[in-house]
């Protein structure tokens, strides 16, 4: 499978034909230019290189803070907060799952006004930015688990835009098959999120007592006074849609939109209707990319709030625990990237989704053993961490490729990160306190939904080549008699549309 999304029908029709069934009109100008479309590979590096250079290197960093400013609940656990603030039983937990319920709504209507462009995206990721960099300060300073209830549930309100948004962005500025690495480096933040997380952690653990405050209140004050930094880096640096753009040459911005149309293929709706809506709502593709990224982002999360109570239950000291967390996430860094750019540059997906899930059933399976060996529970960590950091960003990026044009994708983008996010809900309720340390239900859990993600992959795989197949044939040339209007938000689902496997 060509890792382009458009083929031509392979018997030419006359103009006669055309007459015939009434579908003269169909041919708009954009078609007309897309036809006329002529390829400068010198012209595509450098557009490339210009793109990564502004728009990737921002948003990276901007993640990473996110990510920190999300996950520093774990590292602040083990240093106290939860005997300071009088937590009993699955407090913690609650406090974990009350963050996702906001999220998990609000990320589809985020990435719908993000597409409306009614503001730039810099304005609108710096604005939400400084929103919860102000809740994670308050986490510093609340006296009351209900406080810690409260800033978290406001992260969430404010966050569940920034990834689904920062994803839209970055697929409006390249091709499909260009656009796996670049997510993925992207994605990477969140890797090294976790490690800098760690470190950052175990340094601050330090400054136990000084002004009065204990040192878990230090990493959640002094992380999100980093964040507010991080708003002006959004401000200055976050470039706005192609179409607006101003880092790019008249010649080049021509070239870059020319390029992108013809890689949408003919029918791309950049409008929401109530037909694209329905479609939208009715794309099993959607729903099946959607349980996939449930099943590995559970296992992240379980990573991320959980993995310091684990390596601390295993017999290291807190400051232990904190330090083992970092090869963790550099080991699951490095996989992350070299799966995603073999997966671009060979145009699949799918093998490479079966390779880390692969890796997270050894990984689940170890832990949930019990394997009394400290190293092999230690690599069962390493295991867990790349399989859900190989598979979540190729997800992302596979559901995306296989949308028909800026409308759909906006809306797969947010309906795929947000609910997936409930696989968050799930390990933060599975991890039992009373469990502690052999965490039986968490970690039966978390395999029985690896291999939920396994067969969602499987039957996506299956869907997209068994459509290539009907369209190939030309089974699907029927839909070419409606109208142009029909045709033109038919997105993913025209007849001349292939997908990526």
């Amino acid at each position: 499978m060509d890792d382009t999304n458009t083929k031509m029908p392979s018997s030419p029709q006359t103009s006669e034909e055309f007459d015939k069934k009434g579908k003269q009109a169909n041919i708009s100008a954009t078609e007309d230019q897309d036809e006329r479309f002529n390829v400068d590979e010198a012209m595509e590096k450098r557009l490339n290189w210009k793109c990564d250079v502004k728009l990737l290197p921002p948003l990276i960093c901007l993640f990473m803070i996110t990510f920190i400013d999300r996950t520093n609940i774990a590292n602040a656990k083990i240093e106290g907060m939860t005997v300071d603030l009088r937590m009993k039983g699955n407090d913690y937990n609650t406090s974990l799952w009350i963050l996702n319920i906001p999220y998990i709504c609000l990320a589809v209507p985020s990435n719908m006004l993000m597409k409306k462009g009614f503001v730039k995206p810099s304005v609108y990721l710096s604005g939400i930015m400084s929103c919860w960099a102000l809740c994670t300060i308050g986490l510093g300073f609340t006296k009351t688990f209900k406080g810690i209830l409260a800033c978290r549930f406001l992260m969430g309100v404010f966050e569940s835009g920034f990834v689904p948004g920062c994803a839209y962005l970055i697929s409006r500025y390249y091709k499909r098959r260009d656009f796996s690495i670049r997510y993925a480096a992207f994605f990477s933040a969140a890797v090294l999120a976790g490690a800098f997380g760690g470190f950052l952690a175990y340094a601050i653990e330090h400054m136990d007592k000084v002004g009065g405050y204990a040192g878990w209140r230090w990493i959640f004050i002094i992380e999100g006074c980093i964040t507010i930094v991080g708003v002006g880096i959004a401000l200055l640096c976050i470039p706005s849609y192609p179409e607006d753009s101003t880092f790019l040459k008249p010649e080049e911005k021509q070239y870059l939109l020319a390029m992108l149309k013809k890689d949408a293929g003919k029918s791309r709706p950049n409008h929401y209707s109530s037909f694209v809506i329905k479609e939208c709502l009715l794309d099993l593709k959607i729903w099946l990319g959607t349980i996939a990224y449930f099943g590995a982002d559970n296992a992240a999360s379980s990573i991320v709030s959980f993995q310091p109570t684990i390596l601390k239950s295993l017999g290291y000291s807190n400051a232990q625990a904190q330090v083992h967390t970092i090869p963790v996430y550099i080991v699951a860094f490095c996989v992350l990237l070299i799966c995603a750019y073999l997966s671009g540059r060979l145009g699949r997906r799918y093998v490479f989704l079966i390779f880390g899930a692969a890796i997270g059933i050894v990984g689940w399976s170890i832990e949930l053993a019990q394997v009394k060996a400290v190293s092999a529970r230690y690599f069962g960590m390493f295991a867990i961490t790349a399989s859900a950091y190989i598979q979540m960003p190729i997800l992302v990026v596979w559901l995306s490729n296989n949308m028909g044009g800026n409308a759909k994708a906006a809306f797969a983008t947010g309906f795929m990160i947000g609910f997936g996010n409930c696989g968050n809900l799930v390990s933060s309720n599975v991890f039992i306190t009373d469990e502690t340390p052999r965490f039986k239900t968490g970690f039966s859990t978390g395999l029985g939904l690896n291999i939920l993600g396994v067969a969602a992959s499987t039957a996506l795989e299956l869907y997209c080549w068994m459509a290539n197949r009907k369209r190939d044939a030309g089974k699907d040339d029927a839909k070419l008699d409606n109208s142009s209007e029909v045709l033109r938000d038919l997105g993913d689902d025209h007849p001349d549309f292939r997908y990526i496997l």
